[in-house]
């Protein structure tokens, strides 16, 4: 996929749920230190003074150890403090375990080659805007979530850097999560608010368990929460950013105004959708972007 698409800068797959999402990152998670000789140190660099274990005043050297510091003399390595740097982490990423429970499964793979098929052929019919557009749901019936990793267009960037006031001035990578749902959500009706809130439950349980394994590996992150609109981690502001909002336009939706309401549009699935964003730092060529992407 990231072959195909790398020259517009959006990554995009599909699967069969958002559980199948978050375990292509807690893999990245679990294995963060595999394959180090030593298997029972927890690495971290928060509140590392705070866990520190000092010699006991009254049983002295037979009391307990700081797992920082096994080697004779009290004494360790640098990184059991300060953590991996950018080059040990690129080394130590070379290092895979296979992993039955999060690898991607067989139909996901099968998904992601038809993604490239569609894709192709779509590309193909750019040039005749007036053909119709390539019917390419034809060939996503299993799938239920699509996952769309792009860089955050500058016109967007600057908006989101002032409701996100903790993330760095750097690029920004928007990961758009999008649920294919039962029912339309351009009309109300009790299951409609069932589903909109079953939606709305998993995205923030995932996009949770996402944002922590790119922070676990040094970089920042933090997503929209649909309900409020804000951010989910970080400060309050009075800036919003809902489901309905226009500038989801620049991230390859369209938002149609029906009058009473506003309703977001997906190409393949319609209006019968629930999306969510995610924003990071961390670059497409970073491992953890990699996994994200399913490659």
């Amino acid at each position: 996929m990231a072959s195909v698409l790398s020259s517009r800068v959006r990554l995009v797959s599909y699967l069969t749920g958002v559980q199948g999402l978050v375990g292509r990152v807690s893999s990245v998670r679990t294995f963060s230190t595999a394959g180090s000789d030593e298997p029972h140190i927890t690495m971290t660099t928060q509140n590392t003074a705070m866990n520190t274990v000092w010699p006991d005043d009254s049983i002295g050297p037979f009391g307990h150890q700081d797992r920082r510091f096994l080697l004779p003399g009290n004494s360790g390595f640098d990184f059991h403090l300060t953590g991996l740097t950018e080059q040990q982490r690129e080394k130590k990423s070379h290092i895979t375990l296979p992993d039955v429970l999060t690898a991607p499964s067989s139909s996901d793979r099968h998904l992601s080659i038809l993604t490239q098929v569609a894709s192709d052929l779509c590309d193909k019919d750019d040039s005749a805007p007036s053909q119709p557009v390539c019917p390419a749901d034809q060939y996503f019936d299993q799938s239920r979530v699509e996952c769309v990793i792009q860089n955050c267009p500058e016109l967007l960037k600057r908006d989101f850097l002032s409701m996100f006031p903790e993330a760095p001035p750097t690029q920004m990578m928007a990961v758009t999560v999008t649920q294919r749902t039962k029912h339309d959500m351009s009309s109300w009706s009790p299951d409609v608010e069932d589903e909109r809130e079953e939606m709305l439950h998993t995205f923030i349980e995932g996009a949770q368990q996402i944002c922590l394994a790119l922070q676990g590996e040094g970089f920042w992150a933090d997503f929209i929460d649909p309900s409020s609109g804000l951010a989910f981690f970080g400060p309050y502001t009075n800036l919003t950013f809902f489901e309905t909002d226009e500038r989801y336009s620049q991230l390859g939706f369209r938002v149609e105004d029906l009058g009473c309401c506003k309703v977001i549009r997906h190409a393949l699935w319609g209006t019968n959708v629930f999306v969510g964003t995610i924003f990071t730092n961390a670059p497409p060529t970073s491992d953890i972007i990699r996994k994200l992407q399913g490659s």
